[in-house]
């Protein structure tokens, strides 16, 4: 978690008129930083975390990450804009809000949450990120490796490719497509494949996953 300086910088955000409530993550989805209401837990800012990094990963096979846009909805909108390569910054505000407004006050708080993240980074032994890595690698390993059914050996090939991501998509998957494990009809696997795959940021590692969960489908309604 980052420290109180980028805690204050969002502060500073979220004080502007308009602004409801924002929040910082990085490339795993971890949040570093937030100002937002007491109803809104990690669980639900990784999962937006998630669905608005899937929308800066669009311009991927053109080889560009897109840096800053923003979404408008009918009562409010979204603003995102990446910084230091590995962080994001999302912003929920009043819909009417101009650029004008905004632009000059989020640019000052990136370069504090830019400086108070990096500070942050520094205090963290290399040592204890190591360790940190490893065993959320063999959590991970643990929960899958036992796991022989479609929904399982899916999982286990999205976390070969995409990490912790890949059991967060299927997890999330499972969830949001209200399938009951262990999925045996054939329109439930398809269901999961159909939510996995467009969110799969990587357009070669998508075509590969794809081969792989035909070919897991087959194996599980034979076994049925």
């Amino acid at each position: 978690m980052a420290s109180s300086k980028a805690d204050d910088a969002l502060k500073k955000v979220t004080a502007l008129e308009g602004v409801k409530a924002a929040f910082v993550f990085d490339q795993f989805f971890m949040i570093q930083a937030r100002d937002v209401p007491a109803n809104y837990g990690n669980d639900i800012l990784k999962r937006i975390a998630n669905q608005l990094y899937q929308l800066a990963m669009l311009s991927w096979e053109a080889g560009a990450v897109t840096q800053e846009f923003r979404l408008t909805y009918d009562k409010f909108s979204v603003y995102v804009r990446n910084f230091s390569t590995t962080y994001y910054l999302v912003v929920f505000m009043d819909k009417n809000l101009e650029s004008t407004e905004f632009r000059q006050p989020i640019n000052l708080s990136v370069l504090v949450l830019e400086k108070a993240l990096r500070h942050a980074e520094e205090q963290v032994p290399i040592t204890a990120v190591s360790q940190m890595a490893l065993l959320a690698e063999q959590s991970i390993r643990q929960q899958t490796e036992n796991d022989q059914s479609f929904a399982g050996m899916a999982r286990k090939e999205c976390v070969h490719f995409l990490g912790g991501l890949g059991k967060e998509i299927v997890d999330n998957g499972i969830e949001d497509e209200v399938l009951v494990l262990p999925l045996i009809a054939e329109k439930d696997m398809d269901k999961l494949i159909e939510y996995i795959l467009p969110r799969v940021p990587h357009p070669i590692i998508r075509q590969i996953l794809e081969q792989d969960f035909l070919d897991l489908k087959k194996k599980a309604l034979k076994q049925l």
